[in-house]
């Protein structure tokens, strides 16, 4: 009966983000708000979350009015996040550069040409799957380190949309080893790295003040394949539309204390996606417990 309930929902999902694709855009991006107001009100559980976390990142800085108020706009964002990626089938380098104007590309044209590889930074922040589609936009072979759903079918279908988007995925459990790979063949590599990391995986870094469990694998790639390395996020500029900036270049220590420069560096990607966030904070992804091992 479970099969058979998920089976049903996966098809539904799967109809669903073909139908919202079809939409004219500015019908389909309210939609896509009021989709998110529902999720506000019937998903309890993940609304307090939101509110404790923007509680621990705020604090006295803002109101429980201005808190709430974020994450309502958070959730709605998010609801903009499923039209954006209803409509990952169209993506060609032409409509890529029709919803997303793009600043600092001539860096990344730069940095690549160190035949160094490049290391891409990220976060759970605007439109994010949308935003690895800046793989078709670039000189060089593109690979995103992504986490395998735990439902096949699901996994199938946010799968089919990705291809679309012209990168290459490696799955997390083996991304250390081919990631070095494809930076030493001068390639990219981009991954998402604010969510909250496996004590084995990890380390205490401040995020928003407060210690959060951090990857270092990013740090260690970095370190291992000398290569440089930049962020880059999507910000929303109306209905369908969007700017997609790459920062300057990230300095990476390199002491020679591998312990030490792990941690320095690990700080340093922190700051620069809370550095985002708070300029944009109802793009980032609040429903994660970042905190949860404090």
């Amino acid at each position: 009966m479970q099969r058979l309930a998920e089976s049903f929902a996966n098809g539904l999902l799967a109809a669903v983000t073909a139908a919202l694709a079809h939409l004219p855009r500015r019908p389909a991006y309210w939609l896509g708000a009021r989709i998110g107001d529902l999720a506000y009100l019937g998903l309890a559980r993940r609304r307090r979350v939101t509110l404790d976390n923007l509680e621990i990142a705020f604090g006295s800085e803002k109101s429980a009015a201005e808190r709430r108020a974020i994450a309502r706009a958070t959730f709605r964002n998010l609801g903009e996040h499923l039209i954006d990626f209803s409509r990952m089938r169209r993506l060609t380098p032409d409509t890529f550069s029709s919803v997303c104007t793009i600043e600092g590309l001539e860096r990344v044209e730069q940095l690549l040409a160190r035949r160094a590889g490049l290391l891409m930074l990220s976060a759970h922040f605007g439109s994010w799957e949308l935003a690895s589609a800046i793989a078709l936009r670039l000189t060089s072979r593109m690979h995103v380190i992504v986490r395998p759903l735990d439902n096949p079918a699901l996994a199938r279908l946010v799968d089919a949309y990705r291809r679309y988007s012209g990168y290459h995925a490696i799955p997390k459990n083996q991304a250390l080893s081919a990631s070095l790979k494809a930076l030493r063949r001068g390639e990219i590599i981009g991954l998402l790295m604010d969510q909250s990391s496996l004590r084995h995986e990890g380390i205490p870094v401040p995020f928003f003040g407060t210690d959060a469990y951090t990857s270092i694998g990013p740090a260690l790639m970095a370190l291992r394949a000398g290569c440089p390395v930049i962020g880059v996020f999507l910000v929303r500029q109306g209905p369908g539309k969007h700017r997609l900036v790459f920062s300057e270049e990230i300095p990476i220590q390199r002491s020679g204390n591998l312990r030490q420069d792990i941690a320095d560096n690990t700080r340093r990607f922190n700051q620069l996606i809370e550095s985002y966030v708070r300029a944009y904070p109802d793009h980032w992804f609040w429903l994660h417990r970042r905190w949860k091992k404090r």
